[in-house]
């Protein structure tokens, strides 16, 4: 991901704060009693899935380790009882002709709608660190989706379908343009246009950067409103509105903005305060003594019960 800065715009989060105020006031004993029939994640059992994903070491697109890694993805996708598909095309760009992968499964529920849950999986080539094997980026994510999956698949699941999609090329080599950075994020959503499918799709949810041990969703203003208002009203709910702020300085380009472009409502539930002033973002300090299984229950737990609610 990366921060592109602007001035904040102020009407935006006080809107948003609004909306967070108001859906508060809601009686929440319904919610409190239907979160009690959800799975609930399974902190050491993801946390063990990050440390699989980092022994498999860099894994920058185009890269050996890469593919190693997408069908690490697809051979959790059937150990877990699902139907794994791997997309895979070769695109020209800002850094040669390379081949990118990615990983896509579902669990089927009610309707003909159905929400995107993803995560990238690659990691930033980084000429200063060529061992970055990204504990909290993107090793923590794409191991909470993974625990997500496998919980959902553990009972009958009566929400919507859900479609999980692990990004291959979000990470840009130089700068994020057209051509370098969020290519499987595009693919998907160049995809989902193109079938028309877009049109059925109620929300897409990017999680990014969530293992930290001094946890902090950083929410940005600028994603979808109702997206943002109903996640801090599950937060409050579970007692967890304390991790959650927003994020004031910029704007976060990641994964869920091409589904934006294309008109869909999407969020990005990530930490972008991994260290002090960021200082462990896309370093050799990203390891995973860095990162704590309590934060991916805290986050797991709320995105489980959000999937349920949308």
């Amino acid at each position: 991901m990366y921060l592109y800065r602007l001035n904040s715009t102020l009407n935006s989060f006080l809107l948003v704060t609004v909306l967070f105020l108001f859906s508060s006031c809601r009686n929440s004993q319904e919610h409190k009693n239907l979160s009690q029939t959800l799975p609930e994640i399974d902190k050491k059992n993801a946390f063990a899935l990050i440390e699989e994903i980092v022994a498999i070491g860099p894994r920058p697109s185009h890269s050996q380790n890469a593919a190693h890694t997408a069908n690490y993805i697809a051979r959790k996708c059937e150990e877990f009882g699902y139907q794994p598909k791997l997309d895979t095309w070769i695109e020209k760009t800002a850094d040669g002709t390379k081949t990118f992968r990615n990983v896509y499964t579902e669990v089927n529920g009610n309707g003909d709608k159905f929400i995107i849950l993803g995560s990238h999986y690659d990691t930033k080539m980084i000429p200063s660190v060529p061992d970055f094997a990204g504990a909290n980026d993107s090793g923590s994510s794409t191991a909470l989706v993974l625990e997500i999956m496998r919980v959902l698949n553990k009972s009958p699941w009566t929400g919507p379908t859900i479609r999980f999609a692990f990004f291959d090329g979000e990470e840009a080599i130089h700068s994020y343009t057209d051509n370098d950075g969020l290519h499987g994020s595009k693919k998907m959503a160049k995809d989902l246009k193109e079938s028309g499918e877009y049109l059925n799709c109620k929300a897409m949810i990017l999680l990014d950067m969530i293992g930290d041990a001094d946890l902090t969703i950083t929410l940005s203003p600028d994603d979808s409103n109702s997206l943002i208002q109903h996640v801090l009203r599950i937060a409050e709910q579970q007692n967890r509105r304390d991790y959650f702020s927003f994020f004031l300085h910029g704007v976060i380009i990641d994964d869920h903005v091409p589904f934006k472009l294309i008109g869909i409502p999407a969020l990005n539930i990530i930490d972008f305060k991994y260290g002090p002033n960021n200082s462990y973002w896309h370093t050799s300090l990203d390891t995973i003594d860095k990162l704590s299984p309590d934060s991916l229950e805290i986050v797991g737990n709320i995105v489980l019960q959000l999937l349920f609610e949308l």
